[in-house]
């Protein structure tokens, strides 16, 4: 966890993916179908909205394989990432954004909100002990599980917000349509 903030408890950590999901289901719901595909319209580079609704559906995919392989022992990918720092992420978000490509709009909408039902599902039903379970392999940063979690799903200095990190960019973009 970073330093200076707080681990959420689990019912806080839904809460704030709660609030992101509903955030930007409302913009992505004022979007017509072609200008969610647009290509180039959100965060200055190559992806389309579209793209943007994949990509938060993969960190929470990411976060619910995270919590399987830690229920399997079995030190997480997503480490081998993070170990790779910004590289490492930037390379693994373009893999998996070509990927989602592939995939027509309406799987990328079924999965986004299929992958985030059960991510709310298994943090709801997490308890405190497995929560605060300390990783059994070696780490500095992602100490529990909680930890783990909250940074895979989570945005500079808010575990759990990934998607107010992007909340400007689509904000943004609707904007611009709008003017």
């Amino acid at each position: 966890m970073l330093p200076g903030v707080a681990q959420p408890t689990p019912d806080e950590a839904v809460q704030t993916l709660e609030e992101g999901h509903v955030a930007t289901s409302a913009l992505f719901s004022r979007l017509t179908d072609a200008q969610l595909e647009h290509p180039a319209t959100i965060g200055g580079g190559d992806w389309s909205a579209r793209d943007l609704m994949a990509h938060l559906e993969v960190w929470e995919a990411l976060a619910l394989q995270s919590l399987q392989e830690w229920r399997n022992t079995t030190r997480p990918f997503i480490e081998e990432i993070f170990a790779k720092g910004a590289d490492g992420v930037d390379a693994l978000n373009e893999e998996r954004i070509q990927a989602k490509r592939g995939l027509s709009l309406d799987e990328v909408r079924i999965q986004a909100a299929d992958t985030h039902r059960e991510l709310i599902d298994e943090l709801s039903h997490m308890d405190d002990e497995e929560w605060k379970a300390k990783a059994f392999y070696e780490t500095e940063r992602r100490s529990t599980l909680g930890n783990l979690l909250g940074s895979v799903t989570g945005a500079p200095k808010r575990p759990f917000g990934h998607a107010f990190a992007h909340l400007p960019h689509l904000e943004a973009y609707l904007a611009s349509i709008v003017d």
